[in-house]
């Protein structure tokens, strides 16, 4: 099946316009809308979600839901027909040829097979239902794969799904985990999931969930393990948010794991609260390796350069492909990450695309946990984020580090992770507009002084005064807006605001000076090009809207003042530079709202394409 993007390329050419990925959202956010439909059992119709008949947009949103469908229904067990869809949806023969056919190409269903196969007259239902596989699709709820009974599906990824079975050899109750495409997986899922097997049966730690056994039945990888039925920590955030020495504790035992499996030469790359499991009594575990690599060789599996794990918890290393820079400070940062979601309530990148999550991830420092919730520790909010740090070498070299300053915390000891160096960084990289500001101003404001006090032939007194005010004013108002945007307040009409301060600063500042033709018009395509940083089109224009109407009343002036004192009105040969500048304006307009555009459509494309 085709999905999002790619089903609308085979139409509309090269190119993912406006249009199109309005289609492509609209039909991602109908096959979530069917899918949790279809997994809370309220037997969903493919025909409900199609909207009019004569929307252009139908075919492509029956080919994604009906495609969808069969791959749920297939999944369960069913085995759907061409038949069946054609007489449901006869309007639409094509796409119906064209969706039966991928899954034959596939090696799925055939275009005429029927599902329950014929049976004996008067067979009864359970001698209809397979006992062992005969799907491409993993076995469902209810059915067996060789002595194992599947009694509930616990977990479903994006390369695996985990039930909860019974061992009928041993008599005892197991996880059992299988590739989610089941029989049509690739030779690479199936080397990977081989691979997590692997690895995993090599750690015996009270704190890394156990393998039993490993194998294979009718083209079906499976592995099984300890069944850890208290559920994961993804389910029981709120038991910690609210005791900050238990999620410290918890971190602590989970460091140690860690620490272990490092020590035999794993890194696991993909640390996040679903994937730390806790038992009855409350011991954490870790599961899921696979995405673990061996440090001490070179791994094909993840080879490529590619992006692995999870937007939100991965490493900066992880997040831009920098293979040779994960080792074990890749995992401390994931300990971080669970821990600051523990102390904040939310990840600590998270925002509405992927792309933008990975460059937060690469490039940003997650807001400080006491800003969202002022309870937390002050010590346990830096250990926090100095796990977090961008560069390996400024986290906690080790798990085992992390561990005894989390220890010495809930001893009630000093820590280590405090200091102003690093305290200044961070916020370097979390306000980076902010400090380029108040830098900016600082630095012009310097040079002010000692154009002043050194170089000016001609010191003047009152307009110096003047300017040095203007800089106070601008940065009183930059840490103002700074301010008003942390409480919450609207993000559009606040950028607004701000926009418009800095932009009567400026011009302010070149009306006190008296002159067209200084350096610090310069001032105005720069802020054009920064506005570009807040990735909207509206706020571009507006900033540019601003900067020409700023020059154009700055101009004016110059013009009415050369007036009352020369002959003519306007100073010879700026008439033609006023001309140029305001053009020049319009183009850096033009050009950084394009690049805006640009890139929040290939995010959105490659957002509709991931989840699609």
């Amino acid at each position: 099946m085709l999905n999002g993007p790619e089903a609308l390329s085979k139409t509309e050419g090269p190119g993912p316009g406006p249009e199109s990925l309005a289609v492509a959202r609209r039909i991602h956010h109908a096959c979530e809308r069917f899918e949790a439909d279809w997994r809370a059992r309220k037997q969903p119709r493919v025909e409900d979600y199609l909207g009019h008949a004569d929307d252009p947009a139908r075919p492509r949103l029956l080919e994604e839901l009906a495609g969808l469908e069969i791959e749920l229904r297939t999944a369960a067990g069913e085995r759907p027909t061409a038949d069946e869809y054609h007489s449901r949806f006869p309007s639409h023969p094509e796409v119906i040829v064209r969706l039966f056919e991928a899954l034959h190409a596939a090696g799925g269903l055939a275009a005429t097979e029927v599902w329950p196969p014929p049976t004996r007259e008067g067979g009864t239902a359970e001698e209809r239902r397979p006992s062992s596989l005969s799907s491409s699709a993993p076995p469902a709820q209810g059915q067996r794969l060789g002595k194992y009974e599947l009694i509930a599906e616990l977990a479903r990824g994006g390369m695996g799904v985990v039930y909860k079975a019974r061992d009928t050899a041993l008599n005892r109750v197991v996880a059992i985990k299988m590739i989610l495409s089941g029989a049509m997986a690739t030779e690479s899922e199936r080397e990977r999931f081989r691979r997590e097997a692997a690895l995993a049966a090599k750690l015996d730690h009270p704190n890394v969930v156990p393998i039993y056994e490993v194998g294979e039945l009718d083209g079906f990888l499976y592995f099984t393990m300890r069944l850890v039925e208290g559920g994961s920590l993804a389910s029981r955030m709120d038991r910690y948010r609210d005791d900050a020495m238990a999620a410290a504790g918890l971190i602590e035992v989970l460091a140690r794991a860690v620490q272990y499996a490092n020590e035999q030469g794993f890194i696991h790359c993909d640390l996040k609260p679903s994937n730390i499991l806790i038992d009855r009594d409350g011991v954490p575990q870790i599961t899921d390796f696979g995405l673990a690599r061996q440090a001490s060789r070179d791994d094909s599996i993840n080879a490529s350069g590619a992006v692995l794990g999870t937007p939100s918890y991965m490493a900066p290393e992880q997040a831009s492909g920098e293979r040779d820079a994960i080792g074990p400070a890749t995992d401390v940062h994931g300990l971080g990450a669970i821990l600051y979601e523990l102390l904040a309530g939310r990840p600590p990148f998270r925002m509405a695309t992927t792309m933008e999550t990975v460059m937060q991830a690469i490039y940003c420092d997650p807001i400080p946990p006491r800003e969202l919730r002022p309870q937390v520790p002050r010590e346990l909010e830096h250990i926090c984020l100095k796990c977090l740090e961008k560069a390996p070498k400024d986290r906690y070299a080790t798990a085992d580090q992390l561990s005894e300053e989390l220890s010495r915390f809930l001893q009630g000891d000093a820590i280590g992770a405090t200091g102003p160096l690093q305290k200044l960084k961070r916020w370097s990289r979390r306000e980076p507009e902010i400090v380029a500001r108040l830098s900016g101003l600082a630095l012009v404001s310097l040079l002010t002084e000692l154009n002043y006090r050194v170089l000016s032939p001609a010191p003047d007194a009152l307009a110096h005064r003047s300017v040095q005010m203007v800089l106070g004013l601008w940065a009183a108002l930059t840490l103002l807006f700074q301010q008003l945007q942390k409480r919450g307040w609207g993000s559009d009409p606040l950028r607004g605001f701000w926009i418009f301060g800095d932009m009567a600063c400026l011009t302010l500042l070149l009306w006190i000076m008296e002159e067209l033709d200084t350096p610090l018009l310069i001032g105005y395509p720069l802020m054009i090009a920064a506005s570009g940083l807040w990735f909207r089109e509206g706020v571009v224009w507006f900033t540019t809207g601003l900067a020409v109407v700023g020059y154009l009343a700055l101009f004016g002036y110059a013009a009415v003042d050369w007036s009352r004192t020369h002959a003519g009105w306007m100073k010879p040969g700026i008439l033609p530079y006023g001309n140029i500048f305001v053009v020049c304006l319009l183009l850096t307009g033009f050009v950084v709202a394009r690049l805006v555009k640009r890139i929040r459509v290939i995010s959105r494309y490659y957002e509709v394409r991931r989840l699609g």
